[in-house]
């Protein structure tokens, strides 16, 4: 079912349990709006230090976000660890944790094509509204973001998958 003009769109599905690795940090919304915002930066670290390059046991070519441990709502603190899909947490790199993906019921929202930084703000914009008339029932356990391989290579055509997991 589309939730917006362009290319968005929403499906619901079953998420297995899964392993991310890679760096975290402690932020909010309202963080990520003025200049101490944490989430450029790590990206920058991620790049910049080839940090995806040092996580051992990597199931393929995307990054993964993962955005856990809610102090509330999408108003309150937040865990984001951004890093990739491992098929074991053994041998972590120093400075690197793993955080477990739970398994349930996810929304899935995508979006293609335009500036990433924007593409990702928007989308959230848009899920958020979604929130307000009660259409989308979040759980604040475990949501996550899939970029692409061709993310960092092409990101004119770049795709990223939001899942946000629903109560039960």
């Amino acid at each position: 079912m589309p939730v917006a003009a362009g290319e968005m769109n929403l499906v619901k599905l079953h998420v297995e349990p899964f392993t991310v690795v890679g760096i975290e940090a402690r932020t909010s919304n309202a963080r990520e709006t003025t200049t101490d915002a944490v989430i450029p930066k790590m990206w920058a670290r991620l790049t910049n230090e080839n940090l995806l390059g040092e996580i051992p046991k990597r199931v393929d070519a995307n990054v993964v976000a993962v955005y856990s441990d809610y102090e509330s709502d999408k108003d309150g603190p937040y865990s984001y660890l951004l890093g990739a899909k491992v098929s074991s947490a053994k041998d972590i790199p120093s400075g690197m944790i793993s955080r477990k993906v739970v398994s349930g019921t996810y929304a899935m929202f995508t979006a293609k094509g335009g500036p990433p930084p924007q593409m990702i703000v928007d989308l959230w914009k848009r899920i958020w509204s979604l929130e307000k008339p009660g259409s989308l029932h979040r759980a604040y356990q475990t949501d996550f973001e899939v970029y692409t391989g061709a993310f960092a290579n092409d990101p004119a055509n770049a795709q990223v998958d939001v899942y946000i997991g629903l109560q039960k």
